[in-house]
């Protein structure tokens, strides 16, 4: 167009100034040779001398891929392989019943002869080789892994440790419950497709969970926490965990820190600074934040609820955990005179205070972590010494970090950076993790609870999340990474509301991601593993009779843990209307305790297997996943349906359905739009809101 607008037809054209350019993308060429180019021109115009200090190729480079062009179609290959899977299931059970009533046979005819016989023989034959030698050893095994879930103590493998675990409980009227129940089938047909449609815990495909039996000593209790400062919410953790065999802290952070801003005065910051989230502006911050728990010990994870700055966040963790272990070396060795001499004449050289813990510590923290405050281990420990406790630490701490992108465009908005850029980012940091072998650590955890809150129905919140695991598997293969090394570093977040979807919820993510990992990715075993956590629905929680909503907090609690869920948060009744004080929170974490420890069909851990209603949720979910998976291939999978907006008008189309049916009282809800109180139920006005204090901001 320029050339015929200017009649340049002689005019090579890559001398015209003309630039394709790509704003949305960080460091984009065509921007890059734009700018180039005016530099060049001011010059030319003006006389000047200005340098252009943007380093930029020769030739045209084509944009960078997310998602290699031959691999576009990879959510319906996954939903092929997984419809293949059950198809395939559906046959061999056939043969295996077949083969089963040929053998009965067999039995009553073995002493005769003729060609009946000879029929029946080959027929076995012909069976016996489509089923294979691996489901033959299935069927022929069934009867002696049953006796091992009866036997007074199951023994199995983790990491190279040997473990025995009681396989039953007693009740008060002295019956033995069974931890995992298994089934009565007598056929060949129902048995093989029970193992390779269920099985067991800990057994492909993990339908009833990924562990063969939950922890003894640990409940999934993982409560969100953060408010005010770094201080007040460390008092807090110490609060919900206090007396708990583990400590799992999940830190909610405030709108400031989730956007990437430092604290300030300018009005759109300061009132939002510790409001709904704790406010986390360094390192020092982060090690006031978890002082008094270890982070190395095994007994303690740390989830982060963080996705534009999580690579900062995820580096004040580590440093907060490395330089706990730099005091615990300190201190074991004698060197606290010789180390608080050192940091003495730092802060003298720098002329600035040292920073404190303000406050005094809360009951349980024994100060771990604060005695470097204001300096790191690698300015008071030798370098080798040093060297040896970081990698050490990281290869031992245990906790997550959300940095989930895909769904932050889609529902949660936290974005600070281009979803290419922090894409890349997200892929470095696994490189990090896989060079520096960190296991125990989780790189992102795939979140679908925000793509609920927004809206979405149990259904497209599983579909969206598992298609943006999938989409993160792709981008991960095309940097060159491992399947085996990266996959086991994800984990799964989603919300539990009271719809008969919840109850599959899990068991449906667990066995898409499975067969998916499995036959289309050949991953192992442990990268076969979903494993997610818990919270339950925000959403369902509403500000008229608020007492309500512990009822059904407690509902969709059971759900998580009947669907054997990795960790849980119960949401405290009062969250409609502030945030959570003690005494709610204390009345969250109750319910669990409660199901867990005094729920007596809670004593089994697969109380839902064999239950008809189950089997068909689980089917309906999981097709209804695969049919979201093709819609998005038409797309141009996740990537491609970002660009158009599509799970933002889906969520938005499935917010405002439900928000009709509510008010025209269609979808009754006790409190809200029926079962009133003699007063109407009015909205409740909280006697306590919780807000961070001018100390704290300032």
């Amino acid at each position: 167009q320029y050339t015929r607008n200017h009649l340049l037809w002689d005019v090579d054209p890559e001398k015209l100034p003309v630039f394709g350019t790509m704003a949305s993308q960080f460091n984009d060429v065509g921007v890059n040779k734009l700018y180039d180019y005016l530099v060049s021109l001011m010059n030319e115009k003006s006389g000047t001398d200005f340098k252009s200090r943007i380093p930029g190729p020769d030739d045209e480079q084509s944009r960078s891929l997310i998602i290699p062009p031959s691999r576009v179609r990879y959510l319906s290959e996954i939903a092929e392989t997984v419809r293949g899977y059950n198809k395939q299931t559906e046959n061999l059970a056939k043969d295996a019943a077949t083969l089963q009533s040929v053998e009965k046979a067999l039995e009553i005819v073995k002493s005769e002869k003729g060609k009946a016989v000879e029929v029946l023989k080959e027929k076995s034959t012909d069976l016996k080789k489509s089923l294979g030698e691996e489901n033959l050893q299935l069927l022929e095994n069934w009867e002696a892994r049953k006796k091992t879930y009866r036997d007074p103590e199951y023994v199995f493998s983790v990491r190279g440790k040997e473990i025995k675990i009681e396989t039953h409980t007693e009740s008060l009227s002295h019956s033995k419950i069974p931890k995992i129940s298994m089934p009565r089938y007598h056929s060949w047909g129902d048995i093989l497709k029970w193992t390779l449609r269920e099985n067991v815990p800990g057994e492909f495909p993990f339908a009833a969970g990924v562990y063969p039996f939950k922890r003894e000593n640990e409940d999934p209790t993982r409560m969100f926490a953060g408010e005010g400062g770094p201080e007040r919410t460390n008092k807090r953790f110490h609060y919900v965990s206090a007396g708990m065999p583990a400590r799992r802290l999940s830190t909610a952070f405030d709108s400031v820190t989730l956007y990437g801003a430092d604290p300030d005065v300018r009005p759109d910051i300061y009132g939002k600074i510790g409001n709904a989230g704790v406010s986390i502006a360094c390192l020092d911050d982060a090690k006031k934040l978890y002082s008094g728990f270890n982070l190395v010990d095994a007994a303690t994870s740390v989830s982060m609820t963080i996705n534009g700055p999580a690579p900062t966040l995820v580096g004040f963790f580590m440093n907060t955990a490395i330089d706990q272990q730099c005091e615990v070396y300190i201190k074991k060795h004698h060197l606290e005179a010789e180390v608080e001499k050192k940091i003495k004449k730092i802060y003298k050289d720098r002329g600035t205070k040292r920073p404190a813990y303000q406050g005094k510590l809360p009951e349980g923290n024994d100060g771990l972590g604060l005695m470097l405050l204001g300096v790191t281990g690698d300015q008071v420990l030798p370098p080798d010494v040093y060297q040896k406790i970081k990698a050490d630490t990281i290869s031992k701490v245990r906790g997550t970090v959300q940095a989930d992108i895909l769904k932050e465009d889609q529902a949660q908005n936290t974005c600070i950076f281009s979803t290419e850029f922090s894409l890349k980012v997200m892929g470095d940091v696994q490189e990090y993790f896989n060079i520096h072998k960190i296991r125990n650590f989780y790189s992102v955890s795939i979140s679908g609870y925000h793509i609920a809150e927004a809206g979405a129905n149990p259904i497209t919140q599983l579909a969206l999340t598992l298609a943006n695991g999938f989409t993160y598997v792709e981008y991960y293969l095309s940097r060159g990474m491992k399947i085996d090394d990266f996959a086991p570093n994800f984990s799964f977040f989603f919300s539990n509301g009271i719809d008969p979807e919840y109850a599959v919820l899990g068991r449906v993510a667990r066995l898409i991601w499975a067969k998916a990992m499995k036959l289309k990715y050949g991953a192992n075993e442990r990268a076969q593993m979903l494993k997610y956590h818990i919270q339950t629905s925000g959403r369902s929680l509403h500000a008229q009779e608020i007492a309500f909503n512990d009822i059904r907090t407690t509902l969709q609690a059971l759900y998580a843990i009947y669907d054997n869920c990795n960790s849980l948060h119960t949401n405290a009744y009062d969250e409609a209307i502030t945030t959570p004080t003690e005494e709610s929170v204390r009345r969250a974490i109750a319910i669990q305790l409660i199901i867990n420890h005094e729920l007596g069909l809670a004593k089994n851990q697969n109380p839902l297997q064999g239950a008809f209603i189950i089997e068909e949720l689980t089917d309906l979910v999981e097709e209804a996943v695969m049919a979201e998976f093709d819609r998005l291939t038409e797309d141009g999978g996740v990537l491609g349906a970002m660009e158009t907006m599509y799970q933002r008008s889906r969520i938005q189309e499935e917010s405002l359905y439900y928000e009709k049916l509510k008010h025209s009282g269609k979808l009754p809800i006790m409190g809200v739009n029926t079962f009133l109180s003699n007063e109407g139920s009015p909205t409740v006005i909280p006697a306590e809101v919780m807000r961070s204090t001018p100390e704290e901001k300032d």
